[in-house]
Protein backbone atom coordinates (compact mmCIF):
# COMPACT_ATOMS: atom_id res chain seq x y z
CA UNK A 1 0.00 0.00 0.00
CA UNK A 2 1.28 3.92 -0.96
CA UNK A 3 2.47 5.82 1.82
CA UNK A 4 -0.55 8.70 2.18
CA UNK A 5 1.69 11.98 3.69
CA UNK A 6 -0.35 13.81 6.64
CA UNK A 7 -1.12 17.56 5.36
CA UNK A 8 0.28 19.37 6.58
CA UNK A 9 3.72 18.08 7.26
CA UNK A 10 6.74 18.49 6.82
CA UNK A 11 6.94 15.29 4.51
CA UNK A 12 4.18 16.55 2.37
CA UNK A 13 5.48 19.85 2.05
CA UNK A 14 9.05 18.12 0.58
CA UNK A 15 7.17 15.61 -1.34
CA UNK A 16 5.15 18.58 -3.25
CA UNK A 17 8.29 20.58 -3.77
CA UNK A 18 10.14 17.62 -5.59
CA UNK A 19 7.00 17.09 -7.48
CA UNK A 20 6.53 20.42 -8.73
CA UNK A 21 9.91 20.07 -9.93
CA UNK A 22 9.24 17.05 -12.15
CA UNK A 23 6.18 18.47 -13.21
CA UNK A 24 6.72 19.45 -16.84
CA UNK A 25 2.72 21.12 -16.63
CA UNK A 26 4.44 23.38 -13.61
CA UNK A 27 7.63 23.58 -15.35
CA UNK A 28 5.87 25.21 -18.29
CA UNK A 29 3.62 27.38 -16.92
CA UNK A 30 5.64 28.58 -14.22
CA UNK A 31 8.06 30.10 -16.57
CA UNK A 32 8.95 33.55 -15.70
CA UNK A 33 7.87 33.23 -12.09
CA UNK A 34 9.88 34.75 -9.60
CA UNK A 35 8.37 35.12 -5.95
CA UNK A 36 8.31 32.84 -3.08
CA UNK A 37 4.62 32.06 -2.26
CA UNK A 38 3.73 32.01 1.55
CA UNK A 39 0.48 29.08 2.03
CA UNK A 40 -1.55 29.88 5.16
CA UNK A 41 -3.94 27.81 7.12
CA UNK A 42 -6.72 29.26 9.35
CA UNK A 43 -9.56 27.70 11.54
CA UNK A 44 -6.84 24.81 12.40
CA UNK A 45 -7.45 24.87 16.00
CA UNK A 46 -10.83 23.92 15.50
CA UNK A 47 -9.21 20.99 14.02
CA UNK A 48 -9.65 17.69 16.52
CA UNK A 49 -5.90 16.87 15.32
CA UNK A 50 -3.39 19.82 15.57
CA UNK A 51 -0.69 20.08 12.74
CA UNK A 52 2.61 21.12 13.87
CA UNK A 53 2.45 24.10 11.69
CA UNK A 54 0.06 26.29 9.81
CA UNK A 55 1.76 27.82 7.00
CA UNK A 56 4.73 26.63 4.42
CA UNK A 57 6.71 28.61 1.95
CA UNK A 58 7.33 27.60 -1.82
CA UNK A 59 10.43 28.97 -3.48
CA UNK A 60 9.92 28.94 -6.91
CA UNK A 61 11.40 30.35 -9.77
CA UNK A 62 10.78 29.83 -13.87
CA UNK A 63 8.74 26.91 -12.88
CA UNK A 64 10.94 25.01 -10.14
CA UNK A 65 10.15 24.23 -6.99
CA UNK A 66 14.24 25.31 -5.61
CA UNK A 67 12.76 24.85 -2.07
CA UNK A 68 10.21 24.72 0.73
CA UNK A 69 10.14 25.74 4.58
CA UNK A 70 7.87 25.13 6.80
CA UNK A 71 7.22 28.04 8.93
CA UNK A 72 6.39 27.65 12.52
CA UNK A 73 6.21 31.11 13.93
CA UNK A 74 4.45 33.75 12.15
CA UNK A 75 7.99 35.30 11.71
CA UNK A 76 8.22 34.49 8.14
CA UNK A 77 6.85 36.74 4.97
CA UNK A 78 6.65 36.44 1.46
CA UNK A 79 5.97 38.53 -1.49
CA UNK A 80 3.11 36.49 -1.90
CA UNK A 81 0.54 34.94 0.92
CA UNK A 82 -2.58 32.72 -0.16
CA UNK A 83 -4.42 32.32 3.12
CA UNK A 84 -7.38 29.63 3.13
CA UNK A 85 -9.43 27.82 5.87
CA UNK A 86 -8.41 24.31 6.16
CA UNK A 87 -11.40 22.93 4.90
CA UNK A 88 -11.26 25.18 1.75
CA UNK A 89 -7.25 23.97 0.95
CA UNK A 90 -8.56 20.44 1.75
CA UNK A 91 -11.30 20.81 -1.33
CA UNK A 92 -8.84 22.35 -3.10
CA UNK A 93 -6.16 19.58 -3.44
CA UNK A 94 -9.08 17.12 -3.45
CA UNK A 95 -10.18 19.68 -6.51
CA UNK A 96 -13.43 20.35 -5.16
CA UNK A 97 -12.48 23.82 -5.37
CA UNK A 98 -10.63 25.90 -8.59
CA UNK A 99 -7.43 27.85 -7.36
CA UNK A 100 -8.81 30.66 -9.31
CA UNK A 101 -12.65 30.86 -8.35
CA UNK A 102 -11.37 30.22 -4.97
CA UNK A 103 -9.36 33.62 -5.28
CA UNK A 104 -12.01 35.66 -6.92
CA UNK A 105 -14.86 34.62 -4.38
CA UNK A 106 -13.06 35.02 -1.53
CA UNK A 107 -13.19 31.64 -0.46
CA UNK A 108 -8.71 32.17 -0.33
CA UNK A 109 -7.15 35.64 0.45
CA UNK A 110 -4.56 36.94 -1.18
CA UNK A 111 -1.70 39.15 -0.32
CA UNK A 112 0.61 41.01 -3.20
CA UNK A 113 0.35 41.73 -6.54
CA UNK A 114 -3.20 40.27 -7.51
CA UNK A 115 -2.50 40.89 -11.37
CA UNK A 116 0.63 39.00 -11.67
CA UNK A 117 -0.80 36.10 -9.81
CA UNK A 118 -3.54 35.68 -12.36
CA UNK A 119 -1.55 35.94 -14.84
CA UNK A 120 -0.22 32.60 -14.18
CA UNK A 121 -3.46 31.21 -13.71
CA UNK A 122 -2.16 28.19 -15.54
CA UNK A 123 0.89 27.51 -13.15
CA UNK A 124 -1.90 27.47 -10.02
CA UNK A 125 -4.25 24.97 -11.79
CA UNK A 126 -0.83 22.95 -12.74
CA UNK A 127 0.36 23.64 -9.31
CA UNK A 128 -3.12 21.73 -7.86
CA UNK A 129 -3.00 18.77 -10.49
CA UNK A 130 0.56 18.18 -8.74
CA UNK A 131 -1.19 18.72 -4.87
CA UNK A 132 -3.65 16.48 -6.11
CA UNK A 133 -1.13 13.53 -7.54
CA UNK A 134 0.91 13.53 -3.52
CA UNK A 135 -0.93 10.54 -1.72
CA UNK A 136 -2.49 11.86 1.10
CA UNK A 137 -4.50 11.97 4.13
CA UNK A 138 -5.96 14.92 5.99
CA UNK A 139 -6.69 15.91 9.67
CA UNK A 140 -9.75 15.38 11.10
Amino acid sequence: MEEKFLFPSEGWVVEYCKRLKESPDYNKAGKGWKDPILFKMTDIEKLKEKPEFDSFILYLKDGICENCEVVKNNDKTAPFKLTATYANWKKIIDGKINPTQAMLTGQMKVEGNMALLLRYASAAIAMVKVAQSIPTRFLE
